[in-house]
Parts: structure tokens; sequence; C-alpha cells
């Protein structure tokens, strides 16, 4: 008696669907099933199951009409449009996505399980990318579509789209695209636009404000200047934020003017690249030599690091 669980576990074959973004030759593949003879099963009992003659199956094994099957013969399955357990298995399988492979047959044996990937190719759906808010990107040495596309939290479709590439998706050293910010957030929007004056007043602000202090300490500055551009309440840029009148001493005593050193260009990175340890902060001070200590006394403290009181 044939192990019907045998057939039902024993083939399981999965096709995922893969949309596809660029288009592959198509060739034809064929697929060898191959099933493993249990104990005390006969071949008309097999060729029932899958839908094919006897005959076939001892003409593709070439058996002769003397000869018998035992457990564990290994038995090849004529390609009929076989169904096994509502599986069809179907004689081509096109476009079966397996570069660099030059093979024409593919052989499954039915007693395991398989999963097969086959790339559809699929027309391209139009994609609206009118209302999209972008920035002026300067392509880069390492450069690619699908980095870019991970960076900016976007699609590849949707940075061909908007910079009109085609389908070869091809960008070039020097060349300037466009990259949607939409679903960026504020910070990360400064960190894609800042220019390298600012990230260096950055610094020079961080190095007036914090030399001696730790690391983290220096990040947390750099974050508090960051925190002021995107608030609606303060300037809306690096610059301005920095040159507010009476906000930070070292624009007004000229320490603003000193060269920063390795370690605040380091913090002024970090902070851009959106290291926060304030947790949002807009005001710090050092409780030891602040003016107006009793006004930043109202305000809601965050974290304390080093000297200074980092504030909301």
């Amino acid at each position: 008696m044939i192990k019907k669980n045998k057939i039902i576990v024993g083939l399981a074959i999965l096709f995922i669907l893969v949309a596809a973004e660029v288009s592959w030759a198509t060739p034809s593949f064929r697929v060898k099933l191959v099933y493993t003879v249990g104990e005390g099963e006969a071949l008309i009992n097999i060729a029932r199951q899958f839908g094919v003659s006897v005959r076939e199956i001892r003409e593709l094994n070439s058996l002769k009409e003397d000869e018998f099957i035992r457990a564990e013969d290994k038995l090849l399955i004529p390609e009929h449009h076989e169904v096994v357990d509502g599986i069809a298995i179907q004689e081509n399988i096109n476009k079966l996505y397996q570069p660099d492979d030059e093979l024409n047959n593919y052989q499954l044996d039915v007693n395991q399980e398989y999963k097969v990937k086959i790339r559809k190719e699929s027309p391209r759906q139009e994609i609206d990318v009118s209302n999209l808010e972008t920035l002026d990107y300067p392509i880069r040495r390492g450069d690619n579509l699908y980095d870019l596309a991970r960076e900016f939290n976007t699609s590849i479709d949707i940075l061909k789209e908007l910079n009109e590439l085609g389908d070869s998706g091809v960008i070039r050293l020097g060349d300037t695209i466009q990259l949607p910010i939409n679903n960026l957030s504020d910070k990360e929007v400064l960190y894609h636009t800042v220019t390298d004056q600012e990230v260096e007043l950055l610094a020079r602000i961080i190095h007036g404000e914090a030399r001696g202090e730790p690391y983290m300490g220096q990040v947390a500055v750099g974050a508090v200047v960051l925190n002021r551009v995107i608030d609606s309440f303060f300037p809306d840029s690096i610059r301005d934020v920095i040159y507010q009148p009476r906000q930070f001493s070292p624009v007004f005593d000229g320490q603003i003017d000193l060269t920063p050193n390795r370690t605040a260009y380091r913090a002024a990175e970090a902070a851009l690249r959106g290291e926060d340890p304030t947790r949002g902060a807009v005001y710090f001070y050092n409780p030891r030599t602040a003016n107006y200590i009793s006004w930043f006394e109202t305000r809601d403290v965050v974290v304390e690091i080093g000297n200074h009181v980092f504030a909301r």
C-alpha cells in the first residue's frame, strides 16, 4: 500500500514570485521529478499518484517488462502537468531565476522539500512623484541607487522615475540627481543639506563651549545647536542659531575663532548623523558660571553631562 503521507509531506514545492526590476532572458527549464520507492509500493500505484502510465515510467527509467522495483529505488517521473496534493508541476517552468547557471535541467527529489525562486516580469507601474519634496545630490564615488534608496527611505523605482533614469538606472560620478526627503526626519534632512562651512562653524562652537568636556558632552553641545535649528522658536540655520544675539559666549568673547581640535570635528559629525545625548534639549549651561541661573532653573532638566546641564 502506498504511503500517501510520504508523497503529501515529502513533496512541498513552493514557488516564490519575485518582481523583476530588470529584464532577463527567458530560457525554458525542464524539471526532473525523482521519486524514492517506499516499502511495498508498486508501479501501478505510483503511476496513479502522478497521473501517468506504468509504460511511461518503465520507458523513462529503462525498466524491462519483467523487472520489479524495490524499496529505496529512485524513479524518474514523466514530465506531464501532474498534480500532487493539489500542487501543479508544470513541464516547463519559465523565467526560473538562476543567475550564472547555464544548466538546462533541474532535478527535484519528490521526497524532499524545495523552495524555487521564479523571477516574474511585470509591467512597470506608473509612479507619481509630483508631490515629492527633493534635494539636489551630487553623485559621489561608490554611490549606487540601492544604497541611496535605503538611506533616503524610498525605493529604487521612485529614484528612477524622479530622475528619468529609465530601466537601466545608471548614475555617474559627478552627476547631480534629485532625492526625495518626504520620508526623512528634520535632522536627517539637515544632515544631507549641511555645507562644509556649517560643519566648520558647528565644530568651532563645540570647541569654544565644550573643549575639556567629555566627548559625549561635546556631541551634546552640537546636538543642542541642531535641535534649535529644527525648533520653530529659533532661527532656521546653523549659522543663524550660533550667531543669535546673547546665546553662546564664544561668539562674543572671540573663542568662536579658535581652530577646532579633532575631537570637536568628530563631535560635530556625530551630532549631524543624529546622535543626541540630550534627548532633544535646546538649552545648556554650567551651573557654576552661568548668568541668568534663576531663568535656567525654570527649564526642565533632561540630563547632566560633565559640567553642563541640558534642558528643554
